[in-house]
């Protein structure tokens, strides 16, 4: 699956942006995308990643426990 395109780029920017007025920054650009690839396809992400936890928390990112 194409993980590049408009459409998830703009995803990963509202994403971004809708947790920064949260207080949260993400450290890396590449984790906002995963996120976004995932939220928007509905898949769950195995992941040792801090990044990732406001995803779950305030986007309703999927996660899978290891």
């Amino acid at each position: 699956m194409p993980m590049g395109g408009q459409e998830l780029a703009l995803e990963s920017v509202m994403n971004y942006r809708l947790l920064r007025r949260k207080g949260v920054t993400v450290r890396k650009t590449i984790d906002i995308m995963i996120g976004t690839f995932c939220l928007h396809y509905q898949l769950p992400l195995l992941h040792d990643d801090r990044d990732f936890d406001p995803m779950v928390k305030f986007l309703g990112l999927e996660t899978i426990e290891t």
